[in-house]
Protein backbone atom coordinates (compact mmCIF):
# COMPACT_ATOMS: atom_id res chain seq x y z
CA UNK A 1 0.00 0.00 0.00
CA UNK A 2 1.31 3.45 -0.90
CA UNK A 3 -0.99 5.32 1.46
CA UNK A 4 0.44 6.68 4.67
CA UNK A 5 -1.47 7.27 7.85
CA UNK A 6 -0.34 9.52 10.69
CA UNK A 7 -0.94 8.39 14.24
CA UNK A 8 -0.67 10.04 17.63
CA UNK A 9 2.81 8.97 18.76
CA UNK A 10 2.08 10.13 22.31
CA UNK A 11 -0.17 7.09 22.64
CA UNK A 12 2.47 4.64 21.44
CA UNK A 13 3.69 1.93 23.81
CA UNK A 14 7.37 0.98 23.92
CA UNK A 15 8.65 -2.59 24.00
CA UNK A 16 9.68 -2.18 27.65
CA UNK A 17 6.25 -0.83 28.64
CA UNK A 18 4.54 -3.66 26.77
CA UNK A 19 6.73 -6.24 28.49
CA UNK A 20 5.76 -4.86 31.91
CA UNK A 21 2.07 -5.04 30.99
CA UNK A 22 2.50 -8.57 29.64
CA UNK A 23 4.23 -9.71 32.84
CA UNK A 24 1.50 -8.18 34.98
CA UNK A 25 -1.32 -9.51 32.78
CA UNK A 26 -0.27 -13.17 32.73
CA UNK A 27 -0.53 -13.17 36.51
CA UNK A 28 -4.04 -11.71 36.30
CA UNK A 29 -4.90 -14.31 33.69
CA UNK A 30 -3.53 -17.16 35.80
CA UNK A 31 -5.78 -16.09 38.65
CA UNK A 32 -8.95 -15.89 36.57
CA UNK A 33 -8.63 -18.76 34.04
CA UNK A 34 -8.18 -22.20 35.66
CA UNK A 35 -6.44 -23.93 32.74
CA UNK A 36 -3.82 -21.16 32.68
CA UNK A 37 -3.15 -21.15 36.42
CA UNK A 38 0.40 -22.39 35.75
CA UNK A 39 1.21 -18.95 34.27
CA UNK A 40 1.31 -17.49 37.80
CA UNK A 41 5.08 -17.91 38.08
CA UNK A 42 5.84 -17.63 34.36
CA UNK A 43 7.88 -14.92 32.66
CA UNK A 44 7.55 -13.28 29.25
CA UNK A 45 10.02 -12.90 26.41
CA UNK A 46 9.60 -10.64 23.38
CA UNK A 47 8.89 -12.64 20.23
CA UNK A 48 7.72 -10.31 17.46
CA UNK A 49 7.04 -6.65 16.74
CA UNK A 50 3.99 -6.37 14.49
CA UNK A 51 2.96 -3.57 12.15
CA UNK A 52 -0.21 -2.36 10.47
CA UNK A 53 -0.73 -1.76 6.74
CA UNK A 54 0.77 1.73 7.04
CA UNK A 55 4.04 0.65 8.63
CA UNK A 56 3.09 1.69 12.17
CA UNK A 57 3.65 -0.64 15.09
CA UNK A 58 0.39 -2.36 15.98
CA UNK A 59 1.29 -4.98 18.59
CA UNK A 60 3.98 -6.89 20.43
CA UNK A 61 3.85 -10.61 20.99
CA UNK A 62 5.56 -12.25 23.95
CA UNK A 63 6.24 -15.90 24.57
CA UNK A 64 5.07 -17.01 27.98
CA UNK A 65 7.99 -18.95 29.46
CA UNK A 66 7.62 -21.55 32.19
CA UNK A 67 10.70 -23.46 33.35
CA UNK A 68 12.53 -22.15 30.28
CA UNK A 69 9.90 -23.71 28.01
CA UNK A 70 7.29 -21.89 25.95
CA UNK A 71 3.90 -22.29 27.58
CA UNK A 72 1.96 -19.94 25.31
CA UNK A 73 1.89 -16.35 24.13
CA UNK A 74 0.29 -12.99 24.80
CA UNK A 75 -0.27 -9.99 22.53
CA UNK A 76 0.02 -6.46 23.88
CA UNK A 77 -1.10 -3.44 21.87
CA UNK A 78 1.57 -1.03 20.65
CA UNK A 79 -0.83 1.89 21.08
CA UNK A 80 -3.20 3.07 23.79
CA UNK A 81 -5.85 3.48 21.10
CA UNK A 82 -6.38 -0.27 21.32
CA UNK A 83 -7.00 -2.55 24.30
CA UNK A 84 -3.91 -3.45 26.39
CA UNK A 85 -4.22 -7.22 26.07
CA UNK A 86 -5.30 -8.17 22.57
CA UNK A 87 -5.20 -11.94 22.87
CA UNK A 88 -3.40 -14.83 24.52
CA UNK A 89 -3.28 -18.59 24.26
CA UNK A 90 -1.33 -21.74 24.77
CA UNK A 91 0.52 -22.98 21.70
CA UNK A 92 2.44 -20.93 19.15
CA UNK A 93 1.76 -17.79 17.14
CA UNK A 94 1.17 -18.27 13.38
CA UNK A 95 4.42 -16.50 12.46
CA UNK A 96 6.31 -19.05 14.58
CA UNK A 97 4.78 -22.05 12.82
CA UNK A 98 7.24 -23.17 10.07
CA UNK A 99 4.46 -24.56 7.85
CA UNK A 100 2.82 -21.12 7.66
CA UNK A 101 5.99 -19.08 7.13
CA UNK A 102 7.46 -21.46 4.54
CA UNK A 103 4.24 -21.43 2.55
CA UNK A 104 3.99 -17.63 2.73
CA UNK A 105 7.49 -17.21 1.29
CA UNK A 106 6.69 -19.71 -1.46
CA UNK A 107 3.65 -17.65 -2.43
CA UNK A 108 5.79 -14.51 -2.52
CA UNK A 109 8.26 -16.34 -4.79
CA UNK A 110 5.42 -17.44 -7.07
CA UNK A 111 4.30 -13.82 -7.34
CA UNK A 112 7.87 -12.68 -8.11
CA UNK A 113 8.14 -15.33 -10.83
CA UNK A 114 4.85 -14.21 -12.38
CA UNK A 115 5.96 -10.56 -12.45
CA UNK A 116 9.19 -11.62 -14.13
CA UNK A 117 7.39 -13.59 -16.82
CA UNK A 118 5.00 -10.72 -17.53
CA UNK A 119 7.75 -8.08 -17.68
CA UNK A 120 9.55 -7.12 -20.89
CA UNK A 121 13.07 -7.35 -19.48
CA UNK A 122 12.49 -10.58 -17.50
CA UNK A 123 14.28 -9.05 -14.53
CA UNK A 124 14.83 -11.16 -11.45
CA UNK A 125 13.23 -9.87 -8.27
CA UNK A 126 14.62 -10.32 -4.77
CA UNK A 127 12.30 -11.29 -1.94
CA UNK A 128 12.91 -9.32 1.25
CA UNK A 129 12.66 -10.52 4.83
CA UNK A 130 9.22 -11.32 6.19
CA UNK A 131 7.54 -8.40 7.96
CA UNK A 132 4.85 -9.48 10.42
CA UNK A 133 1.52 -7.64 10.25
CA UNK A 134 -1.18 -7.78 12.91
CA UNK A 135 -4.57 -6.28 12.13
CA UNK A 136 -6.49 -7.70 15.07
CA UNK A 137 -7.20 -11.07 16.71
CA UNK A 138 -6.73 -13.94 14.17
CA UNK A 139 -5.66 -11.46 11.45
CA UNK A 140 -2.00 -12.36 10.96
CA UNK A 141 -0.17 -11.51 7.76
CA UNK A 142 3.33 -11.71 6.32
CA UNK A 143 4.54 -8.88 4.08
CA UNK A 144 7.36 -9.32 1.57
CA UNK A 145 8.97 -6.58 -0.53
CA UNK A 146 9.92 -7.58 -4.07
CA UNK A 147 12.87 -5.48 -5.23
CA UNK A 148 14.64 -5.21 -8.57
CA UNK A 149 18.40 -5.28 -9.22
CA UNK A 150 18.59 -1.55 -8.42
CA UNK A 151 17.00 -2.03 -5.02
CA UNK A 152 13.70 -0.44 -6.02
CA UNK A 153 10.57 -2.01 -4.56
CA UNK A 154 8.41 -3.26 -7.42
CA UNK A 155 5.62 -4.66 -5.29
CA UNK A 156 4.70 -5.65 -1.75
CA UNK A 157 3.15 -9.07 -1.31
CA UNK A 158 0.90 -9.65 1.70
CA UNK A 159 0.06 -13.22 2.68
CA UNK A 160 -2.65 -14.32 5.09
CA UNK A 161 -0.62 -16.69 7.28
CA UNK A 162 -3.31 -19.08 8.62
CA UNK A 163 -5.04 -19.36 5.23
CA UNK A 164 -1.89 -19.26 3.04
CA UNK A 165 -3.36 -16.87 0.46
CA UNK A 166 -2.15 -13.62 -1.06
CA UNK A 167 -4.46 -10.73 -0.23
CA UNK A 168 -4.85 -7.33 -1.85
CA UNK A 169 -6.08 -4.66 0.53
CA UNK A 170 -6.29 -2.15 -2.32
CA UNK A 171 -9.29 -4.05 -3.63
CA UNK A 172 -12.55 -4.07 -1.76
CA UNK A 173 -15.79 -5.93 -2.25
CA UNK A 174 -17.65 -3.32 -0.22
CA UNK A 175 -19.49 -0.69 -2.25
CA UNK A 176 -20.68 2.63 -0.89
CA UNK A 177 -24.43 3.16 -0.54
CA UNK A 178 -26.05 4.84 -3.52
CA UNK A 179 -27.85 7.35 -1.34
CA UNK A 180 -25.39 10.06 -0.22
CA UNK A 181 -27.29 10.67 3.00
CA UNK A 182 -27.02 6.97 3.88
CA UNK A 183 -23.31 7.03 3.10
CA UNK A 184 -22.76 10.09 5.33
CA UNK A 185 -24.77 8.48 8.13
CA UNK A 186 -22.91 5.16 7.92
CA UNK A 187 -19.51 6.85 7.77
CA UNK A 188 -20.32 9.11 10.72
CA UNK A 189 -21.63 6.14 12.71
CA UNK A 190 -18.41 4.21 12.04
CA UNK A 191 -16.29 7.14 13.19
CA UNK A 192 -18.35 7.42 16.36
CA UNK A 193 -17.91 3.71 17.07
CA UNK A 194 -14.16 3.99 16.53
CA UNK A 195 -13.98 6.97 18.88
CA UNK A 196 -15.95 5.12 21.56
CA UNK A 197 -13.65 2.12 21.19
CA UNK A 198 -10.60 4.38 21.46
CA UNK A 199 -11.93 6.02 24.62
CA UNK A 200 -12.70 2.61 26.13
CA UNK A 201 -9.19 1.40 25.28
CA UNK A 202 -7.62 4.52 26.81
CA UNK A 203 -9.64 3.93 29.97
CA UNK A 204 -8.44 0.35 30.21
CA UNK A 205 -4.82 1.43 29.82
CA UNK A 206 -5.33 3.93 32.62
CA UNK A 207 -6.95 1.25 34.75
CA UNK A 208 -4.15 -1.26 34.31
CA UNK A 209 -1.53 1.42 35.03
CA UNK A 210 -3.34 2.36 38.24
CA UNK A 211 -3.59 -1.28 39.33
CA UNK A 212 0.11 -1.84 38.66
CA UNK A 213 0.97 1.26 40.67
CA UNK A 214 -1.22 0.15 43.58
CA UNK A 215 0.35 -3.31 43.48
CA UNK A 216 3.81 -1.78 43.65
CA UNK A 217 2.81 0.38 46.61
CA UNK A 218 1.01 -2.31 48.58
CA UNK A 219 3.04 -5.28 47.31
CA UNK A 220 -0.35 -6.98 47.09
CA UNK A 221 -2.22 -8.64 44.27
CA UNK A 222 -5.77 -8.00 43.16
CA UNK A 223 -7.43 -10.05 40.48
CA UNK A 224 -9.62 -8.16 38.07
CA UNK A 225 -11.70 -8.87 35.02
CA UNK A 226 -11.78 -5.39 33.54
CA UNK A 227 -9.43 -6.23 30.66
CA UNK A 228 -10.96 -7.43 27.42
CA UNK A 229 -9.31 -10.77 26.66
CA UNK A 230 -9.45 -12.77 23.45
CA UNK A 231 -8.02 -16.27 23.44
CA UNK A 232 -7.07 -18.31 20.37
CA UNK A 233 -5.06 -21.48 19.89
CA UNK A 234 -3.52 -22.49 16.56
CA UNK A 235 -1.87 -25.75 17.60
Amino acid sequence: MNETKCIDTSNMISVDEAEEVASYSIKEISGSIPNLSEWKDATVKLSTIYYDLYGNRSAYSFNVMENKQQAGYIFISATKDNYPVLEFSKGKMPNEIPEFTTRSKSLAQERANKIKLESADKEELTIGEMKSLYLGPTFYYAEYSLTDTKGKTKEKVIVDLPFSTIVDFNKSNVSAPVNEEDYFFNNTSLQQQQEIRKQDANAQWKSIEERRTMETISAGYTSTSSILYLCYNFV
